[in-house]
Order: structure tokens, then sequence, then C-alpha cells
């Protein structure tokens, strides 16, 4: 236990034995410190008592009189307690107990300070709650960016650019949501513990039910479930969900992620894109008022229409490399390794290779908004394959700055061929592949059912969210990041960084 932490746990215990609360039930807030400053005016004037909850972040004493610096989640607003107002005793009593990071009501009319500041002259107060540890320091904030993430409480306190990167993140679903409603989207749920982890090329966390006495994973995606409701007749079906892969984490990668994955019944990749192409600008806007966002020394522009082209021509323009004329898989691993891509010697699967192919060469060079379309059909086993030439899939992914931010592509809906696809899935883990898709065979019996033609999406909230705030690792936008499991669970040092005592600056 830090020193700092044994005085404030005295100093609670003092409140105790005067036979105040440190931790009351309820709260009586009037007015948020936002509506008091929009309102000020009229609260000036008719002096109407005001009642504020927050807490105290700054403490100035001068002699009978204390300038306090308050926040609640709207605004920061400060708060003036003058002895002549409390009295001796109350006046006292703050002084001799209370810590910055404590929660108080204050209630009384507001003012203008001789310096024109506006505040709320106090005239009582209590206190909602007594604080043990203190905030880090207000000159240097929680810098360490590990600290930031395990502690996030501390970093939303510290550092206003964290606060807004959550509330831009906010901004973001809120603006998504609000497009898919006015074009008639239904938003739904689906399972997280699902008996089969299908629906996406990874790895998944295993559990197991023990009412059931039977093995789940958490879901990698919930593509397969959304669409056994196309086939139940919903036609425009969406889904914010929780996705859990068991690999590992990057800038990029978090174990734990969200995704949005829409379902659209009669629509094809092609209004898909047109859909992106409404959708990302005003969720730019909403996200920062702008469509020009930096990102990483680099200008990245949301307005539409973006550029297109084909995952072939895309490949070819880059490395020369014609993969109509290399569909075997040998033949291709053997042209990588030509252009010296290592990694062709450990892949298992033509589709793996080729993406390897991709991501290693092609993907890293696509800066500005880009839509690729028409990937093998070997790296989509949901997808429908291209009417003109079935060695290709009918999809599409838009490229910012490198990243993958959205997979789309017409759906498959052939019962048998989405089983052949499923056997194919089932060979390559046989020879190893941790990343096949998993067999989903009560899918395939509702596919015999019938799911008429429909496109679909999905799309890395996590990722998006990076993007359109210029961070460059997605942490920054995951309230809580997956961490190793600290040794200790003592406070680190970079929480303790206020004055010795706490109290007063």
């Amino acid at each position: 236990m830090i020193p700092e932490e044994v005085a404030r746990l005295e100093r609670r215990k003092a409140l105790e034995d005067l036979d105040i609360n440190p931790y009351p039930a309820e709260a009586h807030r009037t007015h948020t410190a936002e509506q008091v400053l929009n309102q000020f005016t009229t609260l000036d004037k008719s002096q109407e008592q005001v009642t504020l909850t927050g807490r105290v972040t700054i403490i100035r004493k001068h002699g009978g009189l204390t300038f306090l610096v308050f926040k609640d989640a709207s605004a920061n607003f400060q708060v003036v307690l003058r002895r002549d107002d409390v009295g001796e005793e109350e006046y006292e009593k703050f002084h001799k107990h209370a810590d910055m990071g404590d929660f108080f009501e204050f209630t009384g009319p507001v003012m203008t300070t001789k310096k024109g500041e506006k505040s709320l002259a106090v005239k009582s107060y209590r206190w909602l709650t007594k604080t043990l540890l203190p905030l880090p320091e207000k000159f240097h904030g929680l810098t360490h960016t590990e600290t930031r993430y395990r502690h996030r409480y501390l970093d939303l306190l510290a550092n206003e650019s964290s606060m807004e990167l959550a509330l831009a993140r906010s901004r973001m679903t809120a603006a998504m949501r609000t497009f898919l409603a006015d074009e008639g989207f239904l938003e739904v749920e689906t399972p997280v513990l699902v008996p089969i982890a299908s629906g996406g090329a990874a790895k998944p966390f295993e559990t197991h039910h023990n009412a059931l006495g039977e093995d789940l994973f958490l879901r990698v995606a919930p593509e397969l479930y959304l669409k056994r409701l196309i086939v139940g007749g919903m036609e425009k079906v969406y889904e914010f969900a929780r996705c859990f892969r068991n690999e590992g984490i990057s800038p990029q990668h978090n174990p734990e992620f969200t995704q949005i994955e829409l379902y659209w019944a009669y629509a094809t990749i092609d209004d898909l894109m047109d859909h992106f192409e409404r959708m990302l600008p005003l969720v730019a806007k909403a996200v920062s008022g702008s469509l020009t966002v930096e990102l990483e020394g680099k200008e990245i522009n949301f307005e539409g229409p973006y550029q297109r082209m084909t995952f072939h021509d895309a490949i070819q323009g880059e490395t020369g490399i014609d993969i109509d004329a290399l569909q075997d898989e040998e033949e291709l691993r053997a042209a990588m390794l030509d252009h010296g891509i290592l990694e062709a010697k450990d892949v298992i699967g033509y589709g793996e290779l080729v993406d390897t192919l991709y991501k290693k060469t092609t993907r890293p060079k696509l800066i500005q908004p880009t839509f690729i379309t028409h990937y093998p059909a070997a790296m989509k086993p949901l997808a429908k394959k291209d009417d003109n030439n079935p060695f290709y899939s009918a999809s599409v992914q838009l490229l910012i700055n490198g990243s993958e931010i959205v997979n789309a592509f017409n759906e498959l809906n052939d019962p048998l061929d989405q089983l052949e696809r499923f056997e194919e899935q089932q060979a390559l883990s046989d020879r190893g592949s941790e990343e096949a898709y998993a067999v989903d065979m009560e899918y395939v019996k509702a596919l015999r059912h019938g799911m008429p033609p429909a496109a679909g999406y999905g799309i890395g909230i996590d990722r998006l969210a990076m993007m359109l705030t210029g961070q460059s690792s997605i942490k920054e936008l995951i309230l809580f990041p997956t961490l190793k499991r600290e040794a200790s669970t003592e406070p680190s040092d970079e929480t303790d960084g206020t004055q010795e005592e706490g109290q007063t600056e």
C-alpha cells in the first residue's frame, strides 16, 4: 500500500467518525456542467439553485476562498467554495478531508468571478465517493503505453485524446446504425457460443458447456447464422458482432474484436460497392467532420467514388505474375519462390498460397480507398463463383492504407456447391491447416431449404475506427485490449503522480 493510500484511508475513517457516509447511494443532480454553461445567462439572472455532481480534479486554496475544477462527462466547470458561504466548520471539513479525485455534489447559484470565469458559488456540498488512490499527475498525464491500455480508466481521466478516440468510435457506430436503419436494414443478434467454429478462416477459442456436456467455441464470425435468417425470410439484416480468433496480437489484430456483418437478399457486390461509397463518407464526417484523414503521414480521402480493379490485374501489375496461367498450387509456389517470397514454402493450399502472394506484394501498396474484385474462389469458400470464370469468386474487398477494411461477396446459395467447398476445406484441415473453414452441415441443410441470391460483407469496426481517427494501432480504439496478465495487482508507479498528500496544489 502506497503512503498516499494510507493517508486517504485515514481521511475516509475521519469522515465515518463524523457520521458522514463517503459512499451514499443517491445523488441529486439538477444539471450537467454542459447544461449550466449553455444556460448560464438565464441561470445567472434567476439565481436558481443548481446542483452539480462529478469529480474534483484541481483544488486551489486562497485563505477563505477555494477554487475547484470539477468535471462530469459533459464538461469541466469551476466551483467556488467560500468560507463565508458554507461556514467555518464546513469549509475546514472540506480541506481537512477532501482529496483530488473525490466525487462531490455541489449546490448553489452560478456566478461570474472577477476574472470573468463562469462558476458555481457553493452554498452546500456532499461527498459522493471518497477516492483511495490518486489520479495521474495532471501535467504529465499517463504516458506509458501498456499502462494506458491496462488502466484505461486512468487513461481516459488523464488524456483528453483517449477520451476523444472513445467518443469518435461511438459516433462512428451510431452513424452506421442510422445509415443502415434509413436503408431498411434490421439489426439482429446471433449466438456467440457455437458448436462449430465456421464462417471465417481462423483458429477458434474452445470452451466446454457443463450442463450440455459438450465442447463449444467462441464464434469467429456470425456469417452462417445471419444467412440462416436470409433463408428464413429476412431480406436485409446486420449485426455488430463480438468475434474471437485464437491468433497473434498486432497493431491491426486483437483476439477479441468487433465487426459488422451484413446480408442483403437480391443484391450483388456492385450494389455493395455503391452502398459503401454512400456510407463511408457519412461515417467519416461523423467521426471527424471531414472527408480526409491524416494517417501515418498520408492523407486518406474518403470521398467517393473509389478506384476499382480486379485481383488478377492488381497482382500482375505489381509483380508480373499471371495467376490465370498459374492455377496449380505447386506451379504458383515455384513462381513465388522465384520472386523471393520464402513464406510460400510453408503455406498449405492454393487459397492460402495466393493470399500470401497478395499480402506480401500488392496489398501494402493500396493506400487510397480501393476496391479489389474477383478473388480466386479458393480464397473465398463461402462466396459464389463468377459466372464468367469459375476460377474466380464474385467478391470484393475495400483496401485503405494497405489494410483490408471491407470483405464482401455474392453469397454462395447452391447447397451442393457449398458442401463441395466444405469438403475441400476439410481436406486442407486434414493436411494440417489451422485456418481452414469448419464443415457446418446444419448450414448446408438450411441452404437445401433455399436461400435467395444475396450479397454480404464484414467490416472490422476496430480497424475502421483506427483509420478514421488517424491511429496506427487498434489498441487505441479498443477500450480494453487483450494483454498478458500482470504479475502483481499492486498499483503501478505510473498511477502515483499527484502531490505528496494529494489534497491541494
